[in-house]
Protein backbone atom coordinates (compact mmCIF):
# COMPACT_ATOMS: atom_id res chain seq x y z
CA UNK A 1 0.00 0.00 0.00
CA UNK A 2 1.51 3.56 -0.96
CA UNK A 3 2.96 5.69 1.37
CA UNK A 4 1.39 9.11 2.77
CA UNK A 5 3.97 12.08 3.55
CA UNK A 6 3.38 15.57 5.11
CA UNK A 7 3.95 18.35 7.28
CA UNK A 8 2.53 18.21 10.96
CA UNK A 9 2.34 19.36 14.35
CA UNK A 10 1.45 16.54 17.12
CA UNK A 11 -1.99 17.20 19.48
CA UNK A 12 -1.98 14.65 21.18
CA UNK A 13 0.33 11.07 22.70
CA UNK A 14 -2.38 8.39 23.81
CA UNK A 15 -1.02 5.29 25.45
CA UNK A 16 -1.67 1.57 23.17
CA UNK A 17 -0.84 -1.32 25.19
CA UNK A 18 3.04 -1.88 26.90
CA UNK A 19 4.50 -0.15 24.41
CA UNK A 20 2.77 1.53 21.17
CA UNK A 21 1.32 5.03 21.36
CA UNK A 22 -1.76 6.68 19.39
CA UNK A 23 -0.97 10.02 18.51
CA UNK A 24 -3.13 12.92 16.58
CA UNK A 25 -1.31 14.88 14.72
CA UNK A 26 -2.71 18.06 12.38
CA UNK A 27 -1.57 18.21 8.99
CA UNK A 28 -0.52 20.42 6.07
CA UNK A 29 -2.57 18.40 3.25
CA UNK A 30 -4.42 15.61 5.37
CA UNK A 31 -5.95 17.64 8.03
CA UNK A 32 -6.35 15.91 11.17
CA UNK A 33 -5.17 12.41 11.90
CA UNK A 34 -4.90 9.33 13.92
CA UNK A 35 -1.91 7.23 13.74
CA UNK A 36 -0.59 4.25 15.68
CA UNK A 37 2.86 4.56 16.61
CA UNK A 38 4.01 1.13 17.42
CA UNK A 39 6.66 0.42 20.09
CA UNK A 40 6.99 4.43 20.63
CA UNK A 41 7.23 3.62 24.36
CA UNK A 42 10.35 1.31 24.18
CA UNK A 43 13.38 3.32 25.33
CA UNK A 44 15.30 2.34 22.13
CA UNK A 45 12.38 3.71 19.85
CA UNK A 46 13.46 6.19 17.30
CA UNK A 47 10.25 7.93 17.48
CA UNK A 48 10.38 8.06 21.29
CA UNK A 49 12.27 11.45 20.98
CA UNK A 50 10.63 12.73 17.66
CA UNK A 51 7.12 13.01 18.94
CA UNK A 52 7.03 15.49 20.70
CA UNK A 53 4.81 18.93 20.90
CA UNK A 54 5.57 22.47 19.39
CA UNK A 55 7.60 21.32 17.02
CA UNK A 56 7.46 21.07 13.09
CA UNK A 57 7.11 17.21 11.75
CA UNK A 58 7.83 15.61 8.53
CA UNK A 59 6.16 12.43 9.25
CA UNK A 60 5.41 9.31 6.31
CA UNK A 61 2.62 6.94 7.46
CA UNK A 62 1.03 3.76 6.03
CA UNK A 63 -2.76 3.94 5.55
CA UNK A 64 -5.26 1.51 7.59
CA UNK A 65 -6.71 -0.97 5.53
CA UNK A 66 -9.60 -0.46 7.26
CA UNK A 67 -9.11 2.03 10.34
CA UNK A 68 -6.45 4.09 11.50
CA UNK A 69 -2.91 3.84 9.81
CA UNK A 70 0.40 3.58 11.36
CA UNK A 71 3.62 5.81 11.41
CA UNK A 72 6.66 4.34 9.81
CA UNK A 73 8.81 7.60 9.71
CA UNK A 74 9.19 11.51 11.33
CA UNK A 75 11.94 13.77 11.49
CA UNK A 76 11.76 17.10 13.95
CA UNK A 77 12.77 20.25 13.29
CA UNK A 78 13.57 23.32 15.65
CA UNK A 79 11.40 24.36 18.27
CA UNK A 80 8.65 26.71 17.21
CA UNK A 81 8.97 28.30 20.98
CA UNK A 82 11.35 29.56 23.13
CA UNK A 83 11.50 27.14 26.68
CA UNK A 84 9.66 30.20 28.53
CA UNK A 85 6.53 30.13 26.77
CA UNK A 86 6.52 25.98 25.92
CA UNK A 87 3.38 25.64 28.57
CA UNK A 88 1.29 28.61 26.55
CA UNK A 89 2.18 26.68 23.99
CA UNK A 90 0.37 23.50 25.57
CA UNK A 91 -2.67 25.18 26.27
CA UNK A 92 -2.73 26.78 22.66
CA UNK A 93 -2.70 22.41 21.32
CA UNK A 94 -5.11 21.82 24.12
CA UNK A 95 -7.45 25.05 22.27
CA UNK A 96 -6.62 23.84 18.73
CA UNK A 97 -7.40 19.88 20.02
CA UNK A 98 -11.37 21.13 20.54
CA UNK A 99 -11.47 22.99 17.39
CA UNK A 100 -10.31 21.17 14.81
CA UNK A 101 -11.62 17.32 14.76
CA UNK A 102 -10.92 14.27 12.67
CA UNK A 103 -11.21 14.51 9.43
CA UNK A 104 -11.14 18.09 9.98
CA UNK A 105 -9.43 20.18 6.54
CA UNK A 106 -8.15 22.70 8.55
CA UNK A 107 -5.82 23.59 12.07
CA UNK A 108 -2.48 22.93 10.80
CA UNK A 109 -1.72 26.74 8.99
CA UNK A 110 -4.20 28.06 11.67
CA UNK A 111 -2.51 26.35 14.57
CA UNK A 112 1.29 27.42 13.08
CA UNK A 113 -0.21 31.20 12.67
CA UNK A 114 -1.26 31.26 16.53
CA UNK A 115 2.21 29.99 17.62
CA UNK A 116 3.69 32.77 15.75
CA UNK A 117 2.21 35.01 17.15
CA UNK A 118 3.04 33.80 20.37
CA UNK A 119 6.35 33.75 20.03
CA UNK A 120 6.64 37.48 18.88
CA UNK A 121 5.02 39.21 21.82
CA UNK A 122 5.32 39.20 25.45
CA UNK A 123 3.52 36.14 27.10
CA UNK A 124 0.32 38.15 28.39
CA UNK A 125 -0.59 39.86 25.14
CA UNK A 126 0.52 37.14 23.15
CA UNK A 127 -1.38 34.49 24.95
CA UNK A 128 -4.51 36.31 24.06
CA UNK A 129 -3.72 37.25 20.18
CA UNK A 130 -3.00 33.01 19.75
CA UNK A 131 -5.53 31.78 20.82
CA UNK A 132 -8.20 34.61 19.35
CA UNK A 133 -6.56 33.67 16.16
CA UNK A 134 -7.52 30.38 16.72
CA UNK A 135 -11.30 31.15 17.30
CA UNK A 136 -11.35 33.60 14.33
CA UNK A 137 -9.71 31.14 11.85
CA UNK A 138 -11.92 28.27 13.43
CA UNK A 139 -15.12 30.42 12.40
CA UNK A 140 -16.44 31.21 15.71
CA UNK A 141 -15.93 34.35 16.35
CA UNK A 142 -16.11 37.50 14.03
CA UNK A 143 -13.86 41.23 13.72
CA UNK A 144 -13.16 43.71 15.89
CA UNK A 145 -15.38 46.51 13.81
CA UNK A 146 -18.52 45.17 13.51
CA UNK A 147 -21.45 43.53 15.57
CA UNK A 148 -21.21 39.56 15.40
CA UNK A 149 -25.43 39.17 15.62
CA UNK A 150 -26.42 42.02 12.57
CA UNK A 151 -23.20 42.85 10.70
CA UNK A 152 -23.39 46.67 11.71
CA UNK A 153 -19.87 48.41 11.59
CA UNK A 154 -19.31 50.08 14.74
CA UNK A 155 -16.84 52.90 14.85
CA UNK A 156 -13.15 52.52 16.20
CA UNK A 157 -14.87 55.53 19.08
CA UNK A 158 -17.14 53.89 20.02
CA UNK A 159 -18.07 50.65 22.70
CA UNK A 160 -19.45 47.65 22.07
CA UNK A 161 -21.21 45.22 24.27
CA UNK A 162 -19.89 41.45 25.07
CA UNK A 163 -22.98 39.44 25.45
CA UNK A 164 -23.54 35.51 25.04
CA UNK A 165 -19.89 35.53 24.06
CA UNK A 166 -20.90 37.57 21.00
CA UNK A 167 -19.19 41.35 20.34
CA UNK A 168 -22.41 43.22 20.14
CA UNK A 169 -23.50 46.61 18.83
CA UNK A 170 -25.10 48.97 21.11
CA UNK A 171 -29.03 47.71 19.26
CA UNK A 172 -27.95 44.28 19.68
CA UNK A 173 -26.02 44.57 22.64
CA UNK A 174 -26.96 44.50 26.86
CA UNK A 175 -24.53 42.85 28.25
CA UNK A 176 -20.74 43.72 29.73
CA UNK A 177 -19.49 47.04 28.26
CA UNK A 178 -16.12 46.54 25.82
CA UNK A 179 -14.46 49.99 25.56
CA UNK A 180 -13.16 51.53 22.50
CA UNK A 181 -9.77 51.55 23.85
CA UNK A 182 -9.50 47.84 24.81
CA UNK A 183 -10.52 47.22 20.76
CA UNK A 184 -8.23 49.41 19.35
CA UNK A 185 -5.70 47.43 21.94
CA UNK A 186 -7.06 44.32 21.01
CA UNK A 187 -6.54 45.22 17.66
CA UNK A 188 -3.24 46.63 18.22
CA UNK A 189 -1.88 43.21 19.67
CA UNK A 190 -3.07 41.26 16.88
CA UNK A 191 -1.45 43.43 14.24
CA UNK A 192 2.27 44.66 16.06
CA UNK A 193 4.55 42.50 18.25
CA UNK A 194 5.16 45.19 20.51
CA UNK A 195 1.88 46.63 21.52
CA UNK A 196 1.03 46.24 25.34
CA UNK A 197 -2.39 46.27 27.17
CA UNK A 198 -3.11 47.54 30.74
CA UNK A 199 -3.26 44.70 33.05
CA UNK A 200 -6.97 44.66 33.27
CA UNK A 201 -8.09 44.63 29.27
CA UNK A 202 -5.59 41.46 29.31
CA UNK A 203 -7.78 39.88 31.50
CA UNK A 204 -10.91 40.94 30.14
CA UNK A 205 -9.91 39.58 26.86
CA UNK A 206 -8.79 36.65 28.83
CA UNK A 207 -12.34 35.96 30.19
CA UNK A 208 -14.03 36.67 26.49
CA UNK A 209 -11.41 33.77 25.51
CA UNK A 210 -12.48 31.58 28.02
CA UNK A 211 -16.18 32.21 27.45
CA UNK A 212 -16.50 31.54 23.65
CA UNK A 213 -14.69 28.24 24.84
CA UNK A 214 -17.12 27.27 27.69
CA UNK A 215 -19.77 28.09 25.18
CA UNK A 216 -18.62 25.71 22.55
CA UNK A 217 -17.67 23.15 24.99
CA UNK A 218 -13.70 23.35 24.85
CA UNK A 219 -11.93 22.57 28.12
CA UNK A 220 -10.70 26.25 29.39
CA UNK A 221 -7.07 26.09 29.91
CA UNK A 222 -5.79 27.72 32.71
CA UNK A 223 -4.76 30.49 31.53
CA UNK A 224 -8.05 31.69 30.17
CA UNK A 225 -10.25 31.00 33.64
Amino acid sequence: MAENRDHALLLRRIPYSETSLICHFLTSEHGRISLMVKGARRDKSPFRAALAPLYPLSITWRPGRTGMGTLVDIHRAKSLLEENKSLVGLELLSIASGLFQEGDPHGYHELLQAIALLDKRHESEGVCASAWVLLHEAGWIGDLSHCWHCGEDVEAHLPMDWKSSQLLCESCGGGRSVSAGLRRGMHGVLQNDHVRLPVGDAMQWRKMIGLVLREHGVKIPESFQ
